[in-house]
């Protein structure tokens, strides 16, 4: 088959991540691959995946705008269609889905699908607004996938998105050459950490809170909040510790490119979000086999099993996420126990081979 892939730009996100491990998946399985990028900028600091990408062997565009913005990138993109001739074009975030959609009406015979990554609401979308106007060129799209059910939902509602067009794939990582968690554990747990793009709906500034009644238990705690900051809004946490006297129990870290060295390195992954379309860093703090502290929301409920790979509490909530930290970091018998847990879990449901499998079989489903 000859596939396309259609994503904004190459930053290092959970889409982007996602499209890496399609791009070296159906590489493998002997699929010709072009991965097409609307733009070259990257905001917020993440590093470009276009080093890993070229790895695998996929042809890597960037298409040219001509000084007509995106109705220039259009036309680019019509014009490399028309030379590759792919079988399927398979879109991420909405920006590149509208530009899949146009290209769509030029090839009607071209199979579309997209991924629905998240709900693109007012509070995650700045964009969200022009949905109102484009949504009915979702209709055209010969297969969705979302990562969640939630997610599925919301797309059958807003994009009025047929449910036998439609189905759920969970993301999945990596899980083989994962060291394990150690054996024998000594000393006071003190490292908590959350991987996220700093912004307000990741409950970032929850957690800054928590940390004031942990140290009170667990003075050497430290709070490692490590992601991507296009608004600055890294600033308002810094300025939120200052006031809380936290500052120097918490570390405000750059972007991390090596997600699971990071993970790795903690005794207690926490995760505050109070909206998810999916939630990949959970799978992949669950792949270093790490206990988790998280909003009782869907789909982090259906990832984390309260009790048994996690604690699950109230969004917002401080004095609760700190009272499971707490519970946590003074009991590394029951981190160990979660950790394993979670591993299991993250093997019996969300492999990286199991999601690349369920991509696959769609697509030659629609070509058949």
């Amino acid at each position: 088959m000859k596939l396309v892939y259609l994503i904004n730009t190459a930053g290092f996100g959970g889409a982007e991540i996602y499209v890496l491990n399609l791009t070296r998946d159906m590489m493998q399985r002997g699929h010709q691959v072009t991965v097409v990028f609307l733009l070259q900028e990257i905001r917020g600091g993440a590093d470009s995946l276009e080093s890993k990408l070229n790895e695998t062997g996929a042809n890597i565009v960037y298409l040219e705008s001509n000084c007509l913005q995106d109705i220039g990138r259009w036309f680019s993109l019509i014009k490399l269609l028309y030379k590759i001739r792919p079988d399927i074009i398979h879109s991420h975030l909405p920006r590149s889905d509208l530009a899949a959609s146009i290209a769509k009406i030029i090839f009607p015979k071209m199979k579309w699908v997209i991924t629905l990554h998240d709900t693109y609401t007012k509070d995650k979308f700045a964009a969200h607004w022009i949905l109102l106007l484009i949504r009915w060129n979702w209709q055209r799209v010969d297969h969705a996938i979302a990562v969640s059910t939630h997610v599925q939902e919301w797309g059958m509602k807003y994009f009025f998105l047929l449910r036998d067009k439609t189905r759920v794939i969970y993301h999945g990582v990596q899980f083989k050459d994962v060291p394990e968690f150690p054996k024998n554990l000594s000393g006071e747990l003190s490292k908590i950490g959350c991987l996220a793009r700093f912004e307000k709906r990741k409950g970032l500034e929850t957690l800054v809170r928590a940390m004031t009644k942990v140290i009170q238990i667990f003075p050497g705690a430290k709070l490692l909040l490590a992601g991507s900051d296009p608004t600055g809004y890294s600033n308002v946490l810094k300025e939120l510790a200052e006031s809380l006297n936290v500052e120097s129990n918490i570390e405000i870290l750059e972007f991390c490119n090596t997600p699971l060295e990071f993970l790795q390195d903690l005794d207690v992954f926490a995760f505050a979000s109070s909206s998810e379309g999916f939630g990949i860093v959970l799978i992949e703090a669950m792949s270093v086999r790490k206990p988790i502290v998280a909003s009782d929301i869907y789909p982090i409920n259906h990832i984390v099993q309260q009790g048994v790979s996690g604690i699950l509490v109230e969004p917002d909530n401080d004095e609760l996420f700190a009272d499971a930290l707490i519970e946590l970091l003074g009991d590394p018998e029951k981190c160990q126990c979660m950790g394993e847990e979670g591993h299991q879990r993250l093997i019996n449901e969300f492999s990286l081979e199991k999601s690349m499998n369920k991509t696959h079989d769609l697509y030659i489903e629609l070509m058949s």
